[in-house]
């Protein structure tokens, strides 16, 4: 039943032309290299995972609120992520504390391009240091 309903979106996905393709696939390769430009010379850079810390369960597309403010949800949950899915830098993402309600706060470490093992390397140092983190509580 969903992949019916994704045949009817289909014809309004696809309306992109050939061009329109290549200034996205360019857009691309500018923000990969710039991400690479300002990575070099750092093993990893140590980043928030999201605009928030976790949050309780909810409806996807919810919004999510941020220090009393609604934010669309895939902003709040993806904003930091999409640029280095979009550019191939590898990332990982640990749990380095919790806030004051017990929630938990991730870190994303994300690593040079073509340099996975080295990545795996720095977050093990940083878990490490941070120590494992308790689990939510219960709600």
């Amino acid at each position: 039943r969903p992949l019916m309903a994704v045949r009817h979106a289909l014809p309004v996905l696809l309306r992109h032309s050939l061009k329109d393709y290549f200034e996205a696939v360019t857009e691309r390769d500018r923000l990969t290299a710039w991400l690479d430009k300002a990575m070099s010379g750092y093993d990893a850079l140590l980043l928030p995972v999201a605009m928030t810390a976790a949050y309780p369960h909810c409806p996807t597309g919810s919004a999510i609120d941020i220090d009393g403010k609604a934010v669309p949800y895939w902003l709040a949950n993806g904003a930091y992520l999409q640029p280095f899915n979009l550019s191939g830098h590898p990332a990982v993402v640990i749990p380095i504390g919790q806030d004051s309600g017990g929630m938990p706060i991730g870190l994303q470490i994300v690593g040079q391009r073509w340099q996975d093992a080295a990545l795996l390397d720095v977050a093990e140092t940083v878990d490490a240091v941070v120590g494992r983190c308790l689990s939510p509580p219960a709600i």
